[in-house]
């Protein structure tokens, strides 16, 4: 055994990120649901806080040994309202609540000045939730996003990246690694080996559909759309294409706008006859069909088989800062809001269906999604004749403006 294997055997921080908290130091687990908790308080009130991360490489041994100092000194000036804990293997991050950036760097000068000179000086990453300006409950996603006009965005501090970065685009900007849990492996293995599968044994199907939309309707067989993901990230979503091409979008942006500020149900807008729609178009989008070549997207990693709808940017900048929580999994051809009523649902029932299935997703839980989105999609298109015998009044789709 090397001496650095055996340091790295006996040093007490092993013992530290395992077990309890020693010393108000918090193992890495526990760190990870602090952030969660204070990343809703501050959803609820506004209240900001900062995180900062002291990262060090190199050496077991010399690495230990800082980080001994490091816990000292940072732990003989934290508040009591503060938290500290391990960030990862070989960093300690400190959560100081209702600390700004200014706060934070007076915090890290402090830790910093005091090291010894012989030590290796730590990477240090400071990132505050929410943006500098944008505190309060009523702000929205635009300005927790940054998705506001790129003079005001380069006057403010973009959320979860360094504090000394700089907004560089008025868009939505996607939410960092450091505020969203890692997504489990097994999810991963489970998506991969079931798309595959699926686009396998599902490709005659692909050219049956194909086939018959080029007969019936000029224009592209698939509808490609940008839509925001995972963290925030953006990518281009694929479907069938089942209306007539050059739609425009404005009637689907502002029913959104109003689905997202009222308590109504999630009724699509295209319920009923609706001219723009091609031959049995509507027959693909009540059973599904239309989605099936977002396996594409499942194997190329911007889409899950489980999680939450993904939503359009322009619907991201009507979000309550706490909806943003929505983007803590990858979205998903089905998921827990799916088949708990979808469309009987209101706005805010399918957030709190995403963020429940985000907190708790497990192996059990995603095949038992799996299982129930057959039953869910026979009840909809139950529904969908229930409503079409009443009679109800024709309403625009919700792909908005297709293209070529």
């Amino acid at each position: 055994m090397s001496p650095h294997s055996f340091w790295g055997y006996i040093n007490p921080f092993r013992l530290i990120r395992g077990g309890p908290a020693i010393g108000g130091i918090h193992p890495l687990e526990r760190f990870r649901e602090i952030l969660d908790r204070e990343r809703a308080r501050t959803d609820r009130t506004g209240a900001r806080f900062c995180l900062v991360v002291f990262k060090l490489a190199g050496r077991k041994r010399d690495t230990y040994h800082t980080l001994y100092h490091i816990t000292k000194l940072v732990m003989s000036r934290v508040r009591a309202s503060d938290e500290v804990g391990w960030f990862d293997k070989t960093a300690i991050g400190a959560i100081l609540v209702g600390a700004g950036n200014d706060g934070a760097e007076r915090f890290v000068s402090a830790i910093l000045g005091s090291l010894p000179k012989d030590l290796a000086t730590p990477t240090v990453e400071v990132y505050v939730y929410p943006v500098p300006g944008a505190e309060g409950p009523e702000k929205n996603m635009a300005d927790a996003l940054g998705t506001e006009s790129p003079e005001a965005a380069a006057r403010r501090v973009p959320i979860g990246e360094p504090a000394k970065a700089v907004a560089e685009a008025a868009d939505v900007k996607p939410l960092p690694p450091v505020f969203v849990r890692q997504l489990p492996l097994w999810k991963d293995i489970l998506d991969v080996v079931l798309a595959v599968v699926a686009l396998a044994l599902l490709s005659p199907l692909f050219l049956v559909i194909a086939a018959y939309i080029k007969i019936v309707s000029p224009g592209p067989v698939f509808f490609r759309q940008e839509r925001v993901g995972f963290r925030g990230r953006k990518f281009m979503m694929l479907k069938f294409r089942t209306m007539k091409v050059d739609n425009n979008p404005s009637a689907h942006e502002e029913y959104l706008k109003q689905l997202i500020k009222s308590d109504q149900a999630m009724v699509k807008l295209d319920e009923k006859k609706d001219p723009r729609i091609i031959p049995l178009g509507g027959l693909l989008r009540q059973t599904g069909l239309d989605e099936l070549p977002q396996l594409i997207n499942v194997v190329k990693g911007d889409m899950s088989l489980v999680g939450p709808r993904p939503c359009l940017p322009y619907e991201a900048r009507e979000y309550d800062r706490w909806h943003a929580k929505r983007f803590d999994s990858i979205p998903g051809l089905t998921g827990l809001w799916q088949v708990s009523g979808k469309n009987r649902t209101t706005f805010k029932e399918m957030v709190q269906y995403d963020i429940k299935y985000a907190r708790r997703m497990t192996p059990w839980m995603e095949l038992q999604i799996l299982f129930r989105t057959f039953p869910a999609i026979f009840q909809q298109i139950k529904d969908h004749r229930v409503k079409s015998r009443a009679g109800k009044e024709t309403i625009p789709s919700e792909e908005g403006k297709e293209k070529p």
